[in-house]
C-alpha cells in the first residue's frame, strides 16, 4: 500500500500516469520540531511516465500511530492530516499559500503520512524586513477573510493559550525570577520585578484574548515556517491551525521568530509598528468592523502570554549560558543574550499596553 500510495503521489506531482519509480532517495531533514516517531524527509527519484524518465522531489511527513507516538505529537499530526483532507488549506487566503498535497496515507494502526510539495524560500534567513512585512500583510488578509466565520471543526487546535503561557512552569519560573541572581539583576534590573507581575496577571490576558474577534490562525507562524515564494507568503506546518484572536499570528511572526532565531531583534524591533499597521490594514480590508485597537490588543495580549522568556533569560544568566535559539545554533552567546533582552523589553511593553488599553 505504501508503494502504491507514493506512486500515486508522484503521479500528482509530475502530472502524468507513473508506471514505475526508480532511484528513490530519502534524506532526513534537520527539522526544528523533530520528535521521536515523527520524521520529515525529502524524497527524490525518477518516475517513468509514458516511457520517459522524469525527475521528481517532494516532502514526506510521517507520524507514527498511537502505539509509538506521544499524544501531543499524534494530535499535531492528525490535525494537519485532517486540515489537508478538509480542503481548507487549498484556498486559505489570497496572499497565503500552502504546500500542495500530493498524497496522503492513513495506516490501520493510526500512522499518518503526508506527501507535500517542496517549497523553496526566495529570500534570506534569518528573515529580512521586507519578507516580514509581506508576511504581516498576508497574515492580516487571512485574518480578515476568516473573521466572523464559524470555526468549530473537531480537529481545530484549542489549546494555544496554554501552549504559550505554560501554566505548568509557573512555580519554577517564579522561583527563578525571585532568586535575585546578581548577574541577572545587573543585566535586567527592574525587568525582573515586572516579569514577576506579568506571571500573576496571566489570567487577565486570557480574559482579554477571549473577548476579541476571532479568526482562523496558523498559531505557529514563526519565521522557520514562513517562505517567500512566487510573490506569496507560503506557510508550512499547519499542525496548530484553529481559531484564535486577531493579532495572534502576528505575535508569532514577530516575537516568536526572534525567540527562535528565525529573525533578528535588530531587524524586527524597528518595524513592529509598521508590521502591525500593515497587518491591521489588510485585515480590515476584509473585515472592516474590526478596529485597529482590537488588532493591537490581540497582538499585545498574545505576546504577554510568553512570560517564560524572562525566566529563561534569568536562568541562562545564572548558568552562564543564554537560552539557545534553535535556528542559530552557532550564535555568539553575548549576541544571543542581547537579542533576548531586547525581546524581553518587547514582552513587557506589550503586556503593559494590553492592560492599559483593555476595556
Amino acid at each position: 500500500m505504501l508503494h502504491e500510495s507514493l506512486q500515486s503521489a508522484v503521479a500528482d506531482a509530475v502530472g502524468g500516469r507513473v508506471t514505475e519509480l526508480a532511484d528513490v532517495k530519502r534524506t532526513d531533514l534537520d527539522y526544528d520540531a523533530f520528535l521521536a516517531h515523527r520524521t520529515v524527509s525529502r524524497l527524490q527519484g525518477t518516475a517513468i511516465v509514458d516511457g520517459k524518465r522524469i525527475q521528481w522531489s517532494m516532502i514526506e511527513k510521517r507520524t507514527e500511530g498511537p502505539l509509538l507516538a506521544s499524544p501531543y505529537l499524534l494530535d499535531n499530526g492528525r490535525r494537519e492530516f485532517d486540515a489537508y483532507a478538509s480542503g481548507v488549506l487549498d484556498d486559505v487566503a489570497l496572499g497565503i499559500g500552502t504546500p500542495r498535497l500530493h498524497g496522503k496515507l492513513l495506516d490501520p494502526d493510526g500512522g499518518m503520512t503526508l506527501w507535500l510539495e517542496e517549497i523553496r524560500h526566495e529570500g534570506s534567513r534569518p528573515l529580512d524586513a521586507e519578507t516580514i512585512l509581506a508576511a504581516a500583510r498576508n497574515l492580516g488578509g487571512m485574518g480578515g477573510r476568516w473573521a466572523g466565520r464559524e470555526l468549530s471543526e473537531p480537529w481545530h487546535f484549542t489549546g494555544w493559550i496554554d501552549r504559550h503561557s505554560q501554566p505548568e512552569a509557573v512555580e519554577q519560573g517564579l522561583a527563578t525570577l525571585r532568586r535575585g541572581d546578581p548577574g541577572a539583576v545587573s543585566r535586567l534590573g527592574d525587568r525582573m520585578a515586572a516579569a514577576e507581575q506579568l506571571v500573576f496577571r496571566q489570567s487577565r490576558y486570557r480574559e482579554i484574548l477571549k473577548t476579541l474577534p476571532h479568526t482562523l490562525c496558523h498559531h505557529d507562524a514563526v519565521g522557520a515556517n514562513v517562505f517567500s515564494s512566487a510573490g506569496r507568503t507560503v506557510l508550512i506546518d499547519w499542525e496548530s491551525v484553529g481559531a484564535g484572536p486577531v493579532g495572534a499570528d502576528l505575535a508569532s511572526l514577530l516575537f516568536a521568530s526572534v525567540r527562535r532565531g528565525d529573525a533578528l531583534a535588530g531587524v524586527v524591533m524597528p518595524i513592529v509598528d509598521d508590521a502591525l499597521v500593515t497587518y491591521a490594514e489588510a485585515l480590515r480590508a476584509e473585515a472592516g468592523n474590526i478596529t485597529f485597537e482590537e488588532v493591537r490588543l490581540g497582538f499585545d495580549a498574545a505576546i504577554a502570554l510568553r512570560w517564560k522568556l524572562a525566566a529563561d533569560v534569568v536562568a541562562g544568566i545564572e548558568r552562564g549560558q543564554p537560552p539557545r535559539r534553535g535556528s542559530l545554533p552557532d550564535e555568539d552567546p553575548a549576541a544571543a543574550l542581547d537579542e533576548l533582552i531586547a525581546l524581553v523589553d518587547l514582552l513587557l511593553a506589550s503586556a503593559d499596553r494590553a492592560l492599559r488599553h483593555a476595556p
